[in-house]
Parts: C-alpha cells; sequence; structure tokens
C-alpha cells in the first residue's frame, strides 16, 4: 500500500492540498461546469471550470459542491476532488490517506458525506481535524496543551473561530459565512451605487485589487460590466474608498463574534490570549489593513497568516507526518 499522505482543504471556494513530503501540491477552485442535458456530465472542474463562470450557454451550468464548508453535492464534489487527485496521480488503486480540514463541530452527516467523496476519489483512509487547529500548526504558532491560542480561520463559506490547545478546542464556533459573503456584498453595492451589474470573478477581481480595511484608501481599479439602464457593456472605475463599507460588513460580523467567544473564556485561558494575541488564516485574511484594523476592534495584537489561504493544508502535511500529533488533533478517523 502506498505511503502517500495529503491533507486536503476541501472549502466552499477553494481547494488546497499539501502532500507530505513534497508540500502544497494543488490549489485550485471547488467548482465544476456540469452538463445540463440530465445525466450530469461533468465537463471542466477547477481553474478551467472557473474561467467558464458567467460565460456558458444554457447547456451547462456551474456547480459548488460544497457550500458553507459542508457538501451539498456528492456527485460533482467526488468529480472535482477525483480530478484533483488524479492530476497528483492518485486514483482508486492508489490506496492514499488523506486528512481533511473541517470546520469547528463537524456533524456526523457531514464526516459521513466527506467518506463517500474520499472514497470515491480514490482516499482509502481518512482523518479529520478542526481548521483552526491545523491552522494554527500550519502557521507555526506555539500550541500546547498548557498555552492556548486564539485563531479565526476563514474560509470561503464557513469561518472557524476557536480557542484552542492540543487538549482539542476549548471555546469555539462555526459562522456560515466567509469569503463569499464579501464578493455578494460587492456586488450588491456596484449595482446599488453605480448602476452597474457584474459577475463574481469581477466581484473577486475587484476584492483583490481594490479591496482595504485602510478608510480613504486611494488605491482603484477598472473593472467592466453591464450598465442596468441600457444594457450595454461599459468600463468603470472602482476606487478602494468606495469599497470600503461592503468589505468591511464580513470582517466586522466576524469581529463581533469573535469578541463574544472571548468574552465567555476562562480567565486563565483569556490572559495568556491577550498576551499572545490573536491569529488570523484563511483567504480572506489577505485583505490589505486587516492588521491593524483588527487590532483596533480587539484592542490586542493581531497576527496575520502570511500564507493564509494555505495555512490549514499545511498544519495537516506537519500533521500527518507527525503520528503522535496526528492521534491527539484528529476528532475522528472513521
Amino acid at each position: 500500500m502506498s505511503a502517500e499522505k495529503y491533507c486536503i482543504d476541501f472549502d466552499s471556494v477553494y481547494t488546497s492540498i499539501y502532500k507530505t513530503g513534497d508540500g502544497l501540491v494543488l490549489s485550485e477552485p471547488t467548482v465544476a461546469a456540469v452538463g445540463d442535458s440530465g445525466k450530469g456530465e461533468v465537463k471542466a472542474t477547477g481553474l478551467s471550470a472557473y474561467k467558464l463562470l458567467g460565460k456558458t450557454g444554457g447547456g451547462t451550468k456551474m456547480v459548488f459542491p460544497v457550500f458553507e464548508s459542508e457538501v451539498v453535492n456528492e456527485k460533482v464534489a467526488s468529480a472535482v476532488l477525483s480530478e484533483f487527485m488524479g492530476k497528483l496521480g492518485v486514483n482508486k488503486y492508489s490506496g492514499v490517506t488523506a486528512l481533511y480540514a473541517v470546520p469547528c463541530g463537524i456533524t456526523a452527516d457531514m464526516i459521513k458525506k466527506l467518506n463517500k467523496v474520499a472514497k470515491n476519489s480514490g482516499i482509502s483512509r481518512t482523518y479529520f481535524a478542526e481548521s483552526p487547529l491545523l491552522s494554527a500548526i500550519g502557521q507555526r504558532i506555539p500550541v500546547n496543551d498548557s498555552d492556548p491560542c486564539f485563531v479565526i480561520d476563514m474560509g470561503g463559506g464557513a469561518t472557524s473561530i476557536a480557542a484552542l490547545s492540543l487538549d482539542g478546542v476549548i471555546a469555539g464556533v462555526s459562522v456560515n459565512m466567509g469569503g463569499n459573503k464579501i464578493s455578494t456584498d460587492i456586488i450588491d453595492y456596484i449595482e446599488e451605487s453605480y448602476g452597474m451589474q457584474i459577475g463574481l470573478q469581477t466581484a473577486e477581481r475587484i476584492k483583490k485589487e481594490a479591496g482595504s480595511l485602510e478608510e480613504g484608501d486611494s488605491v482603484s481599479t477598472v473593472v467592466n460590466g453591464r450598465d442596468l439602464k441600457d444594457g450595454t457593456p461599459r468600463a468603470f472605475s472602482v476606487k478602494a474608498a468606495d469599497m470600503f463599507y461592503p468589505v468591511k460588513k464580513y470582517y466586522d460580523k466576524i469581529a463581533e463574534i469573535a469578541t463574544s467567544v472571548l468574552k465567555k473564556l476562562p480567565p486563565e485561558v483569556s490572559a495568556e490570549i491577550r498576551k499572545a494575541g490573536v491569529y488570523v488564516s484563511g483567504a480572506p485574511s489577505g485583505i490589505y489593513g486587516l492588521k491593524r484594523y483588527y487590532e483596533r476592534l480587539f484592542g490586542i495584537k493581531v497576527n496575520v497568516a502570511e500564507e493564509g489561504l494555505y495555512a490549514a493544508a499545511i498544519g495537516g502535511g506537519i500533521a500527518l507526518a507527525n503520528p503522535a500529533l496526528l492521534k491527539k488533533i484528529t476528532v475522528s478517523d472513521r
């Protein structure tokens, strides 16, 4: 049997895969272009499918098989992950082991679905660990039984917030809101304020090029959209300062929930976290100005992961190479 081991962060927006011994080996959008003929033929997956967003005809529909970090379409999820694993040389005969990064409070039903997807993708042995803990390991935070840390792991469809140690999650919650919320808020704001209609890809581009938590930021970008008055395509300029309010909605809500979790911690845990600060990871953590913005809201130091999108996958890869650590952090291996 192959000794290959992978950590899979099967997120609503991006799938990141880390292979023990090789490092990060794949990061692609968790999406598929599916034929609308009734047979459910998968035409494209990952980056190839993402490039088709908003550009397909009536015979093709775009399917995101993971919603708010939960598998909602097992068939398409299996096709997407099978394609990804196939790119890495894994098939149903490979007999590989995988560790899934999962949100806080994963249910038995979620585990069952992920196991099915894993089996259909050539994975014979699966483990599960909560993403905030894997993110902490991936960021090389000195986590042990006596030194807790506080992690906000921002995914595409869900965000996990937890105070934790290697003994497990002390207090935590999974919120059904992630980077997708920022994109939809941008789409709505552009329509209301600019009179322009844009798609998801354009919203993502605005988020990357003109998304900022610095009020008054002078950065701008030019994008294309459809004028709602006459239906014609038109290029227009978007300023970061104008995007401040639609962008900050998500971060404000996450900070509000995180603060409520912090307030409920035991005094000893709270004291340790105040000393170490808050750790933030996940794709949305890459927004410009997050560190300063959150330090003003929380009143303590905020540490933003350098490779936020991959922190959980990297942490899982580290855990897979350490059997004692893997056994300690696994929430279920069934």
